[in-house]
């Protein structure tokens, strides 16, 4: 049976990006650079888990009790290594402001939705942004923002999400989802929410851009059950021909939530590489894209994923060995059920 080093060895033997969470990889930085050092270019590391806490020490927000300074060991060793590193920063997915009744997310029953923040409130996005600011002042080569998104095409229908939308379309405020089918302002709706998306991902990267030049990423869930990447607007407010006039730069994470390693002859494959076939479209006109997988545990599925981003000229490939811990939780959460 193929172990967790044997993996890793293979991801980094096959050139794709491993995505290092300590929380989820439990690793020291020294004794994982003196094994696999020599074979490493390029890495990526969580700066900023979905608890809400950093790996490294910060002046906004709370620090991990047990991976404190990961990160910045992480990062400050492979740099002298000429190791380049890619930081991700996981945005409105974080345990710690959901708990704060300010940033709650609710539900279209106006049931509070667990571990997200809400988009529409205005102090995350100078929060997030100072955040990044911090990530950004690392040897980094790019900063992957994950989970910079709503939770669910369900959600947010918490107080102020509906006080705002009802005024400007003079409405009832205690409205639903069906109310605004009923009306036809979906489409409004899908705008209001995409806009909040934009604002936050505008203040992160001028305040980023202000200060130093590095490349900013934003990571799409492209899933079956969600329409790939025609759905991600309706799903998660991530409207992609905006989200690029403010980058140029998409990591699509590959069926999240489904089977993401069908055979490549098999017509799961083609219906994963014709929904993404658009990505070639957008190529042309400046945009750069890499690819994400969850659970690549066997050399089979790595297989398969290189095979992927060589199929749709994809930049690079970014690989979490494992499923995150709250898979189901987040799995339910995403498609809305």
């Amino acid at each position: 049976m193929i172990t967790l080093a044997d993996i890793i060895q293979e991801i980094l033997e096959s050139g794709a990006i491993l995505v290092i969470n300590p929380t989820i990889i439990e690793t020291d930085p020294d004794d994982f650079l003196e094994h696999y050092g020599h074979i490493l270019d390029t890495i990526a590391l969580v700066a900023k888990g979905r608890s809400g806490f950093t790996f490294y020490q910060s002046n906004s927000a709370p620090k991990d009790k047990f991976n404190g300074v990961f990160f910045h060991s992480f990062c400050t060793i492979a740099d002298n290594m000429g190791i380049k590193v890619k930081a991700l920063l996981y945005n409105h997915g974080d345990n710690f402001l959901a708990q704060n009744a300010d940033f709650r997310i609710n539900n279209n029953e106006g049931a509070t939705v667990p571990s997200h923040a809400c988009p529409s409130q205005e102090h995350f996005s100078k929060y997030i942004a100072s955040i990044a600011l911090e990530v950004a002042q690392y040897p980094i080569e790019t900063l992957v923002l994950d989970d910079l998104m709503f939770p669910s095409k369900l959600t947010c229908f918490c107080d102020r999400c509906r006080r705002l939308f009802a005024t400007k379309w003079d409405i009832e405020r205690d409205f639903s989802f069906e109310f605004l089918e009923s009306r036809e302002l979906l489409e409004e709706w899908k705008e209001t929410r995409a806009t909040y998306i934009n604002q936050t991902l505008r203040e992160i990267t001028d305040t980023i851009k202000n200060q130093k030049n590095i490349d900013i990423a934003i990571t799409v869930k492209a899933d079956r059950e969600t329409g790939y990447l025609v759905g991600s607007d309706e799903y998660f407010g991530q409207n992609i021909t905006e989200l690029a006039k403010i980058t140029n730069n998409f990591v699509i994470h590959v069926n999240p939530w489904s089977e993401s390693f069908p055979p490549r002859e098999s017509p799961e494959h083609q219906q994963i590489l014709s929904s993404l076939a658009v990505l070639k479209d957008y190529s042309s006109s400046g945009m750069k894209y890499s690819l994400y997988f969850w659970n690549v545990s066997s050399t089979e599925k790595l297989a398969s994923v290189n095979q992927m981003k060589e199929d749709l000229n994809a930049e690079a490939v970014f690989i979490e060995p494992s499923l995150p811990p709250d898979f189901t939780k987040r799995r339910t959460i995403n498609l809305g059920f």
